[in-house]
């Protein structure tokens, strides 16, 4: 969670459903110095977000029996409550009522709902718990605990870091995985890329880089699709046409030692890495722009078209001046032959 959001919520939190919700599975490493920056900042903010009750059968800290964030297990796959703590009093559209479940973190026979369109999340109905909201005058006022629709996240994706670029996946050095026996890269890969570029840089872009433009920001705990999109933020993202195995994402941090007498901010790149995303299927879809089409509804020449119209930098795309009809009409177009791609 970003530190603005944070900010704007301006209500109070227990610390230790904070660190339960935003503490990742066993397994991940090289995440230390997102983490720690995270924490940082949440000492610093007062702020207030739904936290999950501490029932008599919860254990303590709103942890799970393993130690870890409270989750629940559907179908071998395991959905750890959302680092965002997402929470709602309506059941978001498209969900439906899956069937009831313990949740290893306390909570017993909750109604779960699945979205066969966002295999990624599931929504859990259990209790939650609140501070209370600051009103305008800065009085506190109380809200009891009250029951929910909490977001459960899946854990190849819960605090991942991804851009979608040219219809390629990247993930961020900070929260990539190169450990478990399910990584998200080969610990060789990650230690070559680690070596030339390290987690982040500071300073101008390096030679060979490219400005992509500015990555579409698609919301917390989601897949970013589209032709250049990120799940952290709007941010400038740079790529090399000599190496596409990285791309670099323009950021800013700020230290504040005893030897800067103050706060320092630092501008720089986060370094992404090429990924081979799980939760998307490549035989089933496939994206132009902003929207994704099933390839059963495409000729094999558009689908080969697509392929390689994605490959290309925005200003190659630009200067594309139609494209396939099949394709046109399923974009939502009016009836015609073509139409210039970059529009």
């Amino acid at each position: 969670m970003r530190g603005n959001e944070l900010l704007d919520k301006m209500e109070l939190i227990h610390p230790a459903y904070i660190e339960a919700a935003d503490e990742k599975p066993a397994g991940k490493k090289h995440a230390w110095g997102k983490w720690a920056a995270a924490a940082a900042c949440l000492c610093l903010i007062i702020a207030a977000i739904p936290f999950f009750a501490n029932k008599p059968s919860t254990p303590h800290g709103g942890m799970d029996g393993e130690g870890g964030p409270p989750h629940i297990v559907i179908d071998n796959i395991k959905y750890y409550i959302s680092a965002h703590l997402s929470a709602s009093d309506e059941l978001p559209d498209g969900f439906v009522a899956a069937g009831n479940k313990d949740i290893d973190g306390g909570y017993e026979n909750c109604p779960y709902y699945l979205n066969p369109d966002m295999p990624e999340w599931v929504y859990v109905y259990h209790e939650v718990q609140t501070y209370g909201n600051v009103d305008d005058t800065g009085t506190l006022i109380n809200i009891p605990p009250n029951n929910a629709y909490v977001r459960y996240v899946d854990e190849r994706l819960r605090n991942a870091d991804l851009v979608c670029f040219n219809g390629r996946y990247y993930i961020s050095m900070w929260s990539a995985d190169c450990y478990s026996d399910n990584p998200d890269v080969t610990k060789e890969y990650y230690d070559k890329i680690y070596s030339l570029y390290d987690l982040r840089m500071e300073g101008s872009v390096p030679d060979g880089f490219e400005l992509a433009g500015t990555a579409a920001f698609t919301g917390d705990d989601t897949i970013p699709k589209g032709n250049l999109a990120s799940n952290q933020a709007e941010a400038a993202v740079y790529f090399n046409p000599d190496d596409p195995s990285v791309i670099l994402v323009e950021t800013h941090w700020f230290t504040a030692t005893a030897e800067e007498n103050g706060q320092t901010r630092h501008d720089g790149y986060d370094v992404y890495i090429l990924y081979d995303c799980p939760f998307i299927t490549e035989a089933e879809t496939i994206q132009f722009h902003d929207k994704s089409f099933n390839r059963s509804d495409l000729s094999p020449e558009t689908i080969e078209w697509l392929e390689w119209y994605n490959g290309l930098t925005q200003d190659e795309q630009l200067s594309i001046s139609s494209i396939p009809s099949d394709l046109y009409k399923l974009y939502g177009f009016p009836d015609a032959e073509t139409i210039e791609a970059g529009n």
